[in-house]
């Protein structure tokens, strides 16, 4: 269960060093992810935990399409755990470049666990195929134009995904298993025609069988 890996991993991170900072994710996988962890009877009982965002749309914290909204609705349906604390994007700041600068500042060196969505593009957190943004060296958060509604978004840039100790990936349906199916058997390191090369040795949650062909290697 997604749910149970990464609640252990982050116990496991506390346990090691006494706090533990986690990236979110937004996305119907995510969605479904955070109901079922936040029904795990651990999840109130966490102190020490730093939750942030890998990417935000540009809307009010309580638009349908707000990530940081959803979070509050699916994972802390019931409130921030007492001992936590969460760290939202401002994605309703008309300056996106200042939101992105802010954001930055507020990033710990390094994250902890990242949990990332892929999209059927291949596209992670907002870094679409082609983005700009995947050349980033800089900034660590940039705002980003998508090709979906709503465009405008801030977004954490590969060197955040670089830098991550443990990286989990929600990759839920037939058409993000075939994502996977495509960085495996198709060779390259071109992240800007799949973003998710970035990601390819992370831990991938998956609900649909991988090819027999890409499991035995042949």
């Amino acid at each position: 269960m997604a749910a149970v890996l990464i609640h252990d991993r982050i116990n496991a991170v506390l346990k090691s060093q006494g706090r533990c900072s986690v990236m979110l994710t937004g996305g119907r996988s995510a969605e479904r992810l955070y109901e079922a962890w936040s029904a795990l009877p651990g999840f109130t009982l966490l102190e020490g935990v730093r939750f942030y965002f890998g990417d935000e749309r540009c809307v009010p914290a309580d638009h349908p399409e707000s990530n940081y909204g959803m979070v509050m609705r699916r994972l802390f349906q019931r409130g921030v755990p007492a001992g936590c604390s969460i760290f939202p994007m401002d994605g309703a700041d008309p300056d996106r470049d200042a939101a992105a600068r802010r954001y930055d500042e507020a990033l710990p060196e390094k994250m902890d666990i990242l949990l990332l969505g892929v999209g059927e593009d291949g596209h992670i957190a907002s870094l679409f195929p082609g983005s700009e943004a995947l050349h980033e060296a800089g900034r660590r958060v940039a705002p980003v134009v998508g090709p979906k509604p709503p465009r405008e978004r801030l977004t954490i840039t590969p060197s955040v995904i670089k830098q991550a100790g443990s990286i989990f990936v929600l990759a839920t349906g037939a058409a993000k298993t075939a994502v996977l199916s495509d960085l495996l058997s198709v060779p390259g390191d071109d992240v800007l025609i799949l973003p998710a090369r970035l990601v390819l040795h992370a831990t991938w949650l998956l609900d649909t069988a991988l090819p027999e062909a890409l499991l035995t290697g042949s």
